[in-house]
Parts: C-alpha cells; sequence; structure tokens
C-alpha cells in the first residue's frame, strides 16, 4: 500500500502530455494537445490531454483519466507499478506498506517474465553452451556483445524443468508460470515442465520496456517448428505488439518513417547496423491494432521483406490494414537470394538506405510485378479487382477516392472501372462509441466549476446535488462541493481518486475537458446558475400547486391558505 499523499505528490510532479507523448503522437492545440485515441480506431483526432488539469479524456469512446489510469490501462500495469515508475522518474523514494503479500495478476505475470529473461540470459553464458553463444549468435550472425545485452537475448536449455526449478527460488510457483505462457501442465502426468527448451531465446518487451513474452529459435537440428511464440496471455496479445519497438520508437518518431521487417535477426541486424528506425512483424500480417500502434508515431511506412516469394507474400497481406490507418505504404526492393539480415550483414547501412530511396508506392509495386509476371488481360482483371477490395477496406472517403485515382493512373484506366462502391457493414457504428445523453445545463454547470479560479461559496449553498435531474451528475457535484468544503478549492487530479467506476471517472475527464474562454467563465457561470435556480422555482411550485389542489379538494382551507402564501414567495 502507497500512502494517499505519495500518491498524490507523485501525480502532481508528472507531466501526463510528456507521459502520454511518449506512446502516442500528440498535436498541440493552444494549451492542450489532441491525437487519434489509443483505445479505439478512429481516423480523426477524439484524445485529448489537458495540460491545466493533468487529465486526458477520449469524446469518441469516453476513456478518461489521470496518469495512473493511462498506465494501466495502456500498458497493462497495476496501480503500483504505475506508481513505482512515475516515482523513479520524478526521484520520489516510494515507501510502501509491505504488509500485502500478494501481488496483483499482472505484477505476477510481469515479474515471472523478468525473472525468466534473468534465467535464460544467464544460461547463455554457461560453459556448456559457448557454441550457442560464440559459434552461432558471434560468429554466423554476427551479433556484437553490446548488442546481446542490450537485447537480452537468451537460451533455454536441455531440462524439461529448468526455468521451474529456477522460479521456485523466486518465489514463483509452477501455476504462475503456466499463467504466464512459460510452462504447461501434462494433465496426463499431473505435473509441470518448460515450454521452451533448446531454443535461442529472445524477450519481446512493451513501450514500458517490460518483458511480455518470448520468441524461442530452435537450436535442435531436424526441428520442423524453426519458431515458436509465447502464447496468448494477460499481458500479450501477438496482434497488438511489435518486435522491437520499444527500442526504435523515438527513431520512427524522429524520421517520421518505419521500416518494417519480418523476423526477429532482420530487426536486430538492422540496428547493429545504425538503421533504428525499424520494427519487425514477426512474420505476421499486420493487425488493425499493429497499425494503428505505427500509426501514433509516424505517417511512412517502408516494407522491406525477403526478395523470394514467401517475402512478398508478406507485403501483400500488410497492406490493408497500414493503409486504413491512414499510413503511406512504399515497398522496399531487396536483393536476389538475399533477406534484410543478410543485406545489413554484408553491405551494412548505406545499402539498406539505397534501398529505402529506391522504395516504389504499393500500387506501382504491384503494377510493376504484374508487368514482370504477365501482360495477359485476365492478370490485370485480377489486379484491378484486387486494388478495388483493396481500396473499399479504407474507411476514410477521401483517402479511398485518392487510392482508387491513384490505381487508376498507374494502371492507365477509367477510375470509374477501379471504384467500388463500399457498403457500410450491419452493425458498424458511426460517430462516438459511447453517447453520454445527459442534461446540457447540468453538464454546462459542472464544466464551469471546474474551470472557475475564484469563489464558489454562494454556489454551493444555493444548489445542492438534489437540484440535479442527473442522479449520476448529482453525485459527482457532491463530491465538487465535499472536496472544496475540505480544501477551499477544486483540484481536479484528487477529484478522480474519489471515483473507482469507469463510467464516473470517463463523465468526469468529459466535462473537465470542455474548454472555456476566460473572459467567458463569469457570466456563464452566473447565467447556468440562474437556469439552476430557475428550475429549482420552477419544481417547487409545480409541487406546492399540487399540494395546493389536494388541499382545496379536501376542503383544508388553512393548509391551502398557508401553501398560497409560499407560492407568492416563488412570484405566484
Amino acid at each position: 500500500m502507497i500512502p494517499q499523499e505519495t500518491i498524490e505528490q507523485i501525480r502532481q510532479a508528472t507531466d501526463l502530455a510528456q507521459i502520454i507523448g511518449e506512446y502516442i503522437k500528440l498535436k498541440k492545440r493552444g494549451k492542450n494537445f489532441e491525437a487519434l485515441c489509443p483505445f479505439h480506431t478512429e481516423k480523426s483526432p477524439s484524445f485529448k490531454v489537458s495540460t491545466d488539469k493533468q487529465i486526458y479524456h477520449c469524446f469518441g469512446c469516453g476513456k478518461g483519466g489521470n496518469v495512473y489510469t493511462f498506465l494501466m490501462e495502456h500498458e497493462k500495469m497495476s496501480f503500483v507499478e504505475s506508481a513505482r515508475l512515475l516515482a523513479k522518474r520524478a526521484n520520489i523514494v516510494l515507501r510502501e506498506d509491505s504488509s500485502e503479500p500478494k501481488k496483483e495478476q499482472f505484477e505476477k505475470l510481469n515479474y515471472a517474465h523478468q525473472v525468466a529473461v534473468e534465467y535464460f540470459h544467464t544460461l547463455l553464458f554457461k560453459p556448456e553452451y559457448d557454441k550457442v553463444l560464440n559459434g552461432y549468435l558471434k560468429s554466423i550472425r554476427k551479433i556484437e556483445p553490446e548488442n546481446i545485452e542490450l537485447f537480452l537475448l537468451g537460451l533455454s536449455g536441455e531440462s524439461w524443468d529448468g526455468l521451474i526449478s529456477y522460479a521456485a527460488k523466486h518465489d514463483i510457483t509452477p501455476t504462475d508460470l503456466v499463467a504466464s505462457g512459460l510452462a504447461i501442465k501434462s494433465e496426463a502426468k499431473q505435473s509441470y515442465f518448460d515450454r521452451f527448451r533448446q531454443r535461442l531465446m529472445i524477450p519481446i518487451f512493451n513501450l514500458s520496456q517490460k518483458p511480455i513474452a518470448f520468441g524461442g529459435r530452435t537450436l535442435k537440428a531436424g526441428e520442423t517448428v524453426k519458431y515458436i511464440n509465447s502464447p496468448e496471455t494477460p499481458l500479450y496479445s501477438k496482434g497488438n505488439v511489435l518486435y522491437g519497438l520499444n527500442f526504435s520508437r523515438e527513431e520512427i518518431r524522429k524520421q517520421n518513417a518505419v521500416i518494417v521487417v519480418e523476423g526477429y535477426f532482420d530487426f536486430i541486424s538492422l540496428w547493429q547496423a545504425g538503421v533504428k528506425n525499424v520494427v519487425a512483424s514477426s512474420g505476421t500480417a499486420f493487425t488493425p491494432q499493429q497499425a494503428r500502434l505505427l500509426a501514433r508515431f509516424t505517417d511512412n511506412v517502408y516494407l522491406f521483406f525477403d526478395a523470394d516469394s514467401a517475402g512478398q507474400a508478406a507485403a501483400l497481406r500488410s497492406v490493408d490494414a497500414l493503409f486504413d490507418a491512414g499510413l503511406e505504404v512504399k515497398v522496399m526492393p531487396s536483393l536476389s537470394g538475399e533477406d534484410p539480415d543478410s543485406i545489413a550483414r554484408k553491405y551494412g547501412q548505406d545499402k539498406v538506405e539505397e534501398l529505402r530511396h529506391d522504395a516504389t508506392g504499393y500500387i506501382s509495386f504491384r503494377v510493376k510485378n504484374l508487368n514482370r509476371e504477365s501482360t495477359g488481360i485476365i492478370a490485370r482483371e485480377k489486379l484491378i479487382k484486387e486494388l478495388s477490395a483493396l481500396g473499399a477496406k479504407l474507411t476514410d472517403p477521401t483517402r479511398r477516392s485518392l487510392f482508387y485515382q491513384e490505381a487508376a493512373d498507374v494502371l492507365g484506366v477509367d477510375v470509374a472501372l477501379v471504384q467500388s462502391p463500399r457498403r457500410t457493414p450491419v452493425g458498424e457504428r458511426t460517430g462516438a462509441a459511447r453517447n453520454i445523453k445527459q442534461n446540457k445545463v447540468e453538464l454546462d454547470f459542472l464544466s464551469l466549476l471546474l474551470n472557475n479560479p475564484g469563489s464558489m461559496d454562494t454556489i454551493f449553498e444555493t444548489i445542492s446535488p438534489e437540484d440535479f435531474d442527473s442522479r449520476q451528475l448529482g453525485r459527482l457535484y457532491s463530491a465538487l462541493t465535499t472536496q472544496y468544503a475540505k480544501a477551499g478549492q477544486l483540484e481536479f487530479g484528487t477529484l478522480l481518486t474519489l471515483f473507482q467506476d469507469e463510467e464516473s471517472i470517463s463523465l468526469l475527464t468529459a466535462i473537465g475537458s470542455t474548454d472555456w474562454k476566460p473572459e467567458q467563465v463569469d457570466v456563464e457561470m452566473r447565467e447556468r446558475t440562474k437556469d439552476f435556480i430557475s428550475r429549482k422555482q420552477k419544481r417547487i411550485r409545480g409541487k406546492l400547486q399540487k399540494e395546493l389542489a389536494q388541499a382545496e379538494a379536501v376542503g383544508d382551507q388553512s393548509k391551502a391558505s398557508a401553501i398560497l402564501v409560499e407560492l407568492k414567495s416563488y412570484g405566484l
């Protein structure tokens, strides 16, 4: 447990925009920032970071919160992990109450992976595995010692339970390893064994530099499966991760370009050669999530795959998601009989940059391939249909139109021949993913309160939580009055900690992210307060009129007279 005052100290010492900017591409908008939301698919930015309130909110999907919730949601960290990370960055000494022995789920899985990295990396340097270290990695792969350390390459040995035994010494159970994807339970024997054996181990990291999975390359002669990867776990979803992005994201952002290769060693060799704006797709087609991940850091993608047909096929499998994420896609030529790994090792950075300079747009690449393979009508017809189908997948209408026009120009045909009318899939939703319907007067009123730097004593005395039509907004207002009574001011970051449910946090960050011009606040505040008082009086009058009718119906003149006096005080 971390003391509340320390949590608040860490939050106040942290620049939310700086933290979020390390994960997604933020654009300055006045005093705030905006971006494409990292939590859902969108074409126009609706994700907003408020610098003065230190909150974020997406007006598309409703996600919102502070720096802690962002790291927990985006990086799958526990609260304690996020606090530790931020405390370290802010040079704040974190004192924790260790009386709670049970680790949270993500923290447990992270710890298991950290121990596994240590075990595999240590094993690599054992004398009995010198052939792997010096014979394979250094002599054949030409990987330098500093990069073996940087990428924390390791080795899983021949033992069936080497990792299980090592992990036990660090209070990690076989059950924890199974949950982490690092061990397998034999139901027949009711025993456990390591998932990875006799493989070169490549750790896969998230953007927070934490190991979340492994790729294992076989070292066993005759093994049919060259690579195996960790299975899906709460920490790791293959379709959401790109190998090496944790190392290369700043260089990708700096160059506004990324080179995409297929394999782990393609990445490592390019990096070692000095090409640092690179990621590896791990040999699979891009998912929409991976494409959106890249779109946070760059606008330009260069596909760099093997020269063989399999490499070209990989390029073809990747383009639709990349185009749909709004990325410019080009294909780098390769050299006959070579792959990116061997090109980087043999010819170095200059050759890679030369090939990047010679890259062609995807449509030109496809037409060039077609012209090389066939000049027949059927082949051209197939390509027109292929590009038409690809264009139909693009959800942005402007981008779709430009894609069709470029395809038509390169093919030398009328654009109408390429265009394919796009049908909206059944069930496809447009607009905001969440549409919270609340009373505008009440929403504006709360938003103005949070933007009001002056005294609010008279407002809190005049209006009560019961005066709200929305019970949820009434709850938020009650929290505001409580905080103001205690602290004499409204502090948004502290206010967020009072709520645990996602809906209230989303609503609160939406209200807090609404901007008002400073000169508007006082005038609008008076108008909204007047609206509230008017509504309140109207409700009271309606209630009194109903009570008056009831009193008159039963002949209770005394009560009716008293109600009439009260009604006159409300203008009737």
